[in-house]
């Protein structure tokens, strides 16, 4: 799981770099389109067995979800710092519990709440409404990062017993390989942020980036498979928050601001927000 964080602040990186000459939504595309063609490839040498599959909207569901989140995710790399972008994208399992509690109906135990209290209170800190540093626009779509998230890890837990693990992931690249296509039919002057600009051709050192890109993110998401698969989920879940902390140190070194300490404050309870949320689901078992 540490490797796994490492990687993903590594792909982080690459994103914040390859950002100011390219659009996100391109960089997000050949992310994708990386690993599609990465899952594509294992798929044909070893096709899956013994999974039935037919829950194709469930599975439409998961990709669509998760891929408009990671596009969300990439944006907030973009145009936040890296510490900030994956403090978001780390309230999935705030917003994960609240949504099975209202939709799904599961039990919410008094620790919980206090964890989603936290967590919530983290958000206002790390958003920081009064100083105006972040836009009603930004802030939507960096909550947005984590609700995404959740629903497509929520759609998760009903399709692991349908389909093969690569198939479930696929979708997910698949989709966030679309996405980026569909939004080709709306004019760019429409949309109301960068994440949708024209085409740009890379150059040499951009096909360099892309290609680290690519499997640095691929392999960060192989190795968090394979620690979610030794067991123990919600300790692997606690653990991964350090990669909040690892993106902060790597976004400074990339030039980012130091944060303040408040967003330091609301990094933390975020963190101990969705340590507390992940290990409550063990507690209650």
């Amino acid at each position: 799981m540490l490797l796994a964080a490492c990687l993903f602040c590594i792909m982080g990186m690459f994103v914040k770099v390859l950002s100011p000459n390219m659009p996100v939504i391109e960089v997000a595309f050949a992310r994708n389109l990386f690993g599609f063609l990465w899952i594509f490839i294992a798929l044909l040498l070893n096709p899956p067995k013994n999974k039935q599959g037919g829950k194709p909207f469930v599975l439409f569901f998961r990709g669509f979800a998760g891929g408009s989140a990671m596009m969300a995710y990439f944006y907030n790399m973009s145009v936040m710092p890296l510490g900030l972008a994956f403090s978001f994208s780390y309230t999935s399992p705030i917003f994960l519990a609240l949504i099975s509690a209202i939709f799904i109906h599961d039990k919410v135990s008094l620790k919980l709440w206090i964890a989603l209290f936290i967590g919530f209170f983290g958000i206002l800190l790390i958003s920081n409404p009064a100083s105006g540093d972040l836009s009603v626009v930004g802030f939507i779509i960096g909550i947005y990062s984590g609700v995404g998230a959740a629903l497509a890890y929520l759609s998760i837990a009903k399709l692991a017993h349908f389909y093969d693990q690569r198939i479930i992931i696929g979708s997910l690249m698949f989709s966030g390989t679309l996405l980026p296509l569909l939004t080709l039919l709306v004019p760019y002057e429409s949309y109301p942020i960068a994440l949708f600009e024209p085409f740009i051709m890379p150059n040499l050192k951009e096909w360099i980036l892309l290609l680290g890109l690519g499997v640095v993110s691929t392999y960060a998401q192989i190795y968090l498979t394979k620690a979610y698969g030794m067991g123990n989920p919600p300790l692997i879940g606690a653990i991964s928050y350090v990669s909040i902390f690892l993106a902060t140190l790597a976004g400074i070194i990339l030039g980012d601001a130091l944060p303040s300490f408040f967003v330091i404050l609301g990094m933390l309870l975020i963190a101990l927000s969705g340590i507390l949320a992940v290990l409550s689901k063990k507690l209650s078992k």
